[in-house]
């Protein structure tokens, strides 16, 4: 499985009570859920929620494996445009998360602050722009999307295959792709002009969990899978 999408979260909010923190975890993964299977379209996919007690910190992961994604991808005419619309619909995703995962805190004018990293498919559409712009060789970026994709890229020889083909035809000096700013790791960098002029002073670290706290993880491994939940002591 590769991951090609995922969406943190930071609410701050007093505490919950264990079972209210699983009510509100099941219920934004069902509402999470629902939205995903409206825009992505993948045959299958495996989503999960981690949503750790205390100020609310949670992750959503999207992942697929490389078949899936390759069928994916040819719904819509080059692989470029292919890895292009599938992101976009893990960004719809993502972004619906964040907003959603707030809404319960509304009264509290708590300020969710949410990060989406387009993981695999944005690191994947960089090694296009890389060449495009001459950056480094069809085989540089091979090797660069072994890393990637790791272990998968050997369950897959017709995705990896297309990608080179496809690498190949890219031009050196067409049309600048389309493409969101993103660190090497594929997190999106959302720069605010606002705030450009003042800098952020330095969060504090974490302090350490106390043995009270605990995580709830809600997954659900494939699209027609059984949702699981568990609640993990810290």
């Amino acid at each position: 499985m590769v991951n090609i999408g995922s969406t943190d979260f930071y609410i701050s909010v007093p505490s919950l009570p264990r079972q209210e923190l699983k009510k509100y975890s099941t219920l934004l993964f069902d509402d999470w859920e629902h939205y995903v299977e409206s825009v992505l379209e993948l045959s299958d996919y495996s989503l999960s929620l981690n949503v750790e007690e205390g100020s609310i910190t949670a992750r959503g992961i999207v992942t697929t494996t490389l078949g899936v994604l390759f069928i994916g991808i040819g719904q819509y005419g080059s692989f470029v445009s292919g890895l292009q619309t599938i992101n976009s619909q893990i960004r719809s995703a993502g972004a619906y998360l964040g907003e959603r995962a707030a809404t319960p805190f509304q009264d509290s004018n708590a300020q969710p602050k949410v990060r989406r990293r387009g993981e695999t498919l944005v690191r994947l559409q960089n090694l296009f722009v890389k060449v495009q712009r001459g950056e480094i060789t069809v085989q540089e970026a091979m090797r660069e999307s072994e890393v990637i994709l790791g272990s998968e890229a050997e369950t897959a020889p017709e995705f990896m295959d297309k990608l080179k083909e496809s690498l190949e035809q890219t031009p050196l000096l067409p049309q600048q792709m389309e493409l969101p700013l993103v660190s090497a790791e594929g997190e999106e960098l959302i720069i605010d002009p606002k705030k450009q002029r003042k800098q952020r002073p330095t969060q504090p670290k974490e302090p350490t969990p106390d043995p009270e706290q605990f995580r709830i993880e809600v997954w659900r491994e494939s699209r027609k899978g059984k949702r699981k939940v568990r609640v993990v002591s810290l």
